[in-house]
């Protein structure tokens, strides 16, 4: 690899390129069924015979990959920076893309991979202005990045895990599959610190959107709705005090045979207070809440989003004790 970090005016520039070699060698274990039927006039052993024989398949590849980014950066004035950043990250296959043949219970399907997959490749580019001014600040960041050879994971349709369902042990299957693709998306935060007499006072809006699409228009699988952030600070000599709410849109553009999910608001908050017990010593004791509205919420990007929603209402207290 080789980094390079240059004031060029009126730019800073920031560049680095990569280069990897990387083996995979593994094998896939296939089952092989095989159903004899005797005839009605056969011996004593006549009826149905059913065997077993698992046979391994071995593979092994080479796989070279270079990735490179250049990123430009510029100070318009003593509030407002702007960064243009250009990138292409190539990335092999991984080992269980490549080699995955059997359940996978976490996710609760029966994955099987695909030892032709290609580098996936991605070429991107971010647009950042970051401001700040008087306790005031604002980031906005804008990006595409234009995927070659995609790769994720493909649940078979209703109708084909009927026909599989008693193979596979209930298991839905899943393929892994590549195809080119591109996201487009932005982040957005502003916020506004205010001192009082005997602290701080900082709030805070944020929000994200990614969308995600196939070259053919279709949309990919499991991709994070919009969301909304809402944030208050307190900072007082060694008092913190935390509330948030996020805001998560229901997700609406599904692929096919995906499900949607509905959106939910999770409300947050955390008071903690640190004190120095002697030089270097500090103790720290916080009280939390988490979902404190007792949503029902579901993680859209989640494989198990239906059988494993996000925690209930949590309450509690946590010390630590630094030395």
């Amino acid at each position: 690899g080789y980094y390079l970090s240059k004031e060029l005016a009126p730019f800073h520039i920031d560049f680095g390129i990569r280069h990897d070699q990387i083996s995979r060698k593994g094998s896939v274990s296939h089952k092989e069924h095989e159903d004899e039927h005797e005839g009605e006039h056969g011996d004593e052993h006549e009826g149905e015979h059913d065997e077993h024989e698992a046979e391994l398949e071995y593979f092994e590849r080479d796989i070279n990959t270079t990735s490179y980014a250049l990123t430009l950066s510029r100070d318009i004035n003593e509030s407002l920076a702007v960064n243009l950043g250009f990138s292409s990250v190539e990335r092999a296959p991984s080992a269980v893309e490549l080699l995955m043949n059997g359940p996978h219970l976490a996710t609760g399907r029966n994955e099987v991979g695909n030892f032709n997959l290609t580098p996936e490749v991605s070429n991107n580019i971010d647009l950042s202005f970051n401001y700040q001014n008087d306790g005031f600040f604002a980031n906005l960041n804008l990006f595409q990045n234009d995927m070659d050879n995609y790769i994720y994971l493909l649940d078979e349709t209703e109708e084909e895990h009927e026909e599989h369902e008693e193979h596979e042990g209930g298991l839905i299957l899943a393929n892994y599959l590549q195809q080119d693709a591109q996201f487009d998306g932005y982040e957005l935060e502003i916020g506004k610190t205010f001192d009082l007499a005997r602290g701080s006072v900082t709030l805070v809006y944020g929000r994200d959107s990614v969308s995600g699409e196939f070259n053919d228009g279709s949309n990919i699988p499991r991709v994070t709705p919009e969301r909304d952030l809402y944030k208050l600070f307190y900072v007082e000599d060694g008092l913190r005090f935390v509330l948030s709410l996020k805001d998560v849109s229901a997700q609406t553009d599904t692929a096919v045979d995906e499900t949607g999910t509905d959106g939910f608001q999770m409300l947050s908050l955390n008071l903690s207070k640190t004190i120095e017990t002697s030089p270097g010593q500090k103790l720290t004791v916080s009280v939390f809440g988490k979902n404190l509205l007792d949503e029902a919420a579901r993680n859209h990007s989640s494989f198990v989003k239906d059988e494993v929603p996000l925690a209930g209402r949590n309450l509690g207290i946590r010390a630590s004790y630094t030395f």
